[in-house]
């Protein structure tokens, strides 16, 4: 067990027997639902069976019917209308959703992308100055503009119509009344996040709103719905990708869009699933998550996301492959220049990072596109926000991102430190952030001054759904769980565990050594189990708890008194068309 997180069972209350009886579930299902707060007859059915249906009208956000119909009327008097993305997964599949919607009504639409490198996130002077020079009429941003006040502000004065469309946090200022919001001066702002909009559904990320967007767009058309559906693929990625929660209208969206990318016609997605599915296999949250997104991000990370663009607009599978080939490279490149940086922070650490309540590492040679990841990664070592900068292409300044834990608000804590920054935007959970090298330790010391925020854990909250018996485990309960797919962040997997299991048997596994397979007995059944990670540590564990003498009896088959209490999900293995229930160790604890 990781020091750094403990274990909890769920314990809300709620009369599981009735909720199973009423929709058709198991007990142990309806628990699981109440844990993820699904409670009321109309949330549950949503929840289980809501389809694209429950939808929320667009209409519902702030200033959407003002920018439709700026878009509408260019569209009708030919101008020319430039999209301006984010080079993420969430900003390419934005642009492509709102590039392919507004070509589909007949704009002159085109796209364009900050360079990653010597540009860094969102709209900005170069991308302007060269839409004015283009003749370009209308901007509309998607997944960024939300704070680029001072980017509006040169648009305008140009004289350029601009939409913005976001889902990041909105800046802010105190005052003596209470925050003052600064929103971009544009002739359109629409981001859910904006404090006066009544959107009900405040999740959605920049592709889910590029998407309500082109449903406007499709309507007013007269496009049919079928067409409208094939987007919902890019925001389903998108969704997944961006990391926002799984629930809602985001469920939805995910689930349905899920369904569509399977049957994908999109050259460069069928491509890219080709790639990463074995024959048979369906995609998933996971797949999508661990291969379909750094493959598609490792453009604009290691060279431009002009090339992901490219791939999703393929002519042909051939064209498609190429570009494929190119963006994997650089997806290889991507994983060592991650794997490095977080070395080169990790050994530098060492026990210092425990008395950190933001860890906050200038890096100079790390290179700039894996910041994030290389701070999600440290952050799920230590359990704690992390910030991670490298130098920029003006030699005063480093930028980089920042990547926070549950509970943890990094968008707040940053906010304290505007005034000490050049560029910021983001959310609670994620950040980027520009800032003169002058101002770094000014800017660690103040980060790091009022402490962890109050209620908010030290270590991961690890919550289990019910502690529950090998024999209740069969085929049905399996497949029963698939009802609460997609699952993702807010809307975690079933979590189960078992105490004092008896290790019958060990078997390590993989090229890599990095598979344990256990057979385990927890007094009802016998079942087998399988882990990944780190085994020669589990090992380790097991021989200072137990002995060495346990563990080779253990690893022979022999009887043995090695038990453990673990955390699991229980799935159905599939091999040489036998089917058998397998559970997928989470954690374990000695």
């Amino acid at each position: 067990m990781n020091k750094m997180e403990k274990w909890f069972i769920a314990n809300k209350k709620a009369d599981f027997d009735a909720i199973g009886k009423h929709f058709g579930i198991s007990p142990i299902l309806a628990r699981i639902i109440t844990n993820r707060g699904i409670i009321g007859e109309k949330n549950i059915h949503e929840y289980l069976f809501g389809t694209i249906n429950n939808l929320y009208s667009p209409y519902l956000m702030k200033d959407m019917e003002k920018g439709i119909n700026i878009l509408v009327n260019g569209i009708n008097e030919n101008k020319k209308i430039r999209v301006v993305q984010d080079y993420d997964v969430d900003g390419c599949m934005s642009g492509y959703i709102l590039v392919t919607a507004l070509k589909r009504c007949g704009a002159d639409a085109d796209y364009d992308v900050p360079d990653r490198k010597s540009e860094g996130y969102g709209i900005n002077e170069r991308i302007i100055r060269n839409a004015k020079a283009d003749g370009v009429d209308i901007l509309l941003t998607c997944d960024n503009g939300i704070a680029a006040i001072n980017e509006v502000k040169l648009a305008k004065q140009l004289g350029l119509t601009v939409i913005v469309s976001d889902h990041h946090e909105v800046q802010y200022e105190h005052t003596e009344n209470g925050p003052n919001y600064i929103i971009p001066e544009a002739d359109a702002v629409i981001d859910i996040k904006r404090p006066d909009c009544d959107y009900p559904f405040k999740q959605l990320c920049g592709a889910g709103i590029a998407y309500k967007i082109a449903e406007c767009l499709y309507e007013k058309f007269g496009i049919a719905k079928g067409e409208l559906y094939k987007l919902m693929q890019f925001a389903a990625v998108a969704t997944v990708c961006d990391i926002v929660d799984l629930t809602g209208e985001n469920r939805i969206i995910t689930r349905e869009g899920m369904k569509i990318l399977d049957k994908t016609e999109n050259f460069g997605m069928r491509a890219l699933l080709d790639r990463c599915l074995k024959p048979g296999e369906k995609i998933s949250v996971g797949r999508i998550g661990f291969f379909i997104g750094p493959v598609i991000n490792a453009g604009g990370r290691m060279s431009t996301s002009i090339l992901a663009m490219h791939l999703f607009f393929s002519k042909s599978r051939d064209e498609a492959e190429n570009i494929l080939d190119e963006l994997i490279t650089y997806n290889n490149e991507r994983k060592k220049a991650t794997e490095d940086a977080v070395g080169k922070i990790v050994s530098e650490l060492g026990d210092d990072a425990e008395n950190s309540n933001v860890i906050i590492k200038y890096i100079p040679d790390c290179h700039e596109s894996v910041a994030g990841i290389a701070a999600g990664r440290v952050k799920d070592i230590y359990h704690r926000p992390v910030i991670v900068l490298t130098d920029s292409s003006d030699e005063n300044s480093i930028k980089g991102s920042a990547r926070s834990v549950e509970g943890f608000d990094i968008f707040e804590r940053i906010m304290t430190c505007r005034d000490l920054l050049s560029r910021f935007g983001g959310h609670p959970m994620a950040a980027g952030l520009t800032l003169e090298k002058k101002n770094f330790d000014e800017f660690v010391r103040r980060m790091n001054e009022p402490g962890w925020p109050e209620g908010a854990d030290k270590f991961k909250r690890i919550v289990i759904d019910a502690a529950v018996p090998f024999s209740k485990i069969n085929s049905n309960l399996v497949n029963e769980t698939a009802l609460i797919e997609p699952c993702g962040k807010a809307n975690t997997k079933p979590v189960f565990a078992a105490k004092n299991v008896s290790i019958r048997r060990a078997m390590i596994l993989g090229k890599n050594k990095n598979v344990l397979k256990l057979y385990l007995d927890d007094g009802t059944t016998e079942l087998e189990a399988i882990w990944f990670g780190d085994v020669d540590k589990v090992v380790e564990n097991i021989k200072a708890k137990y002995g060495d003498k346990q563990v080779s009896n253990m690893f022979a088959g022999k009887e043995n008194n090695v038990y453990t209490d673990i955390i699991y999900v229980p799935k159905i293995n599939k091999y040489n068309g036998f089917e058998r229930i397998q559970l997928d160790i989470t954690s374990f604890r000695w």
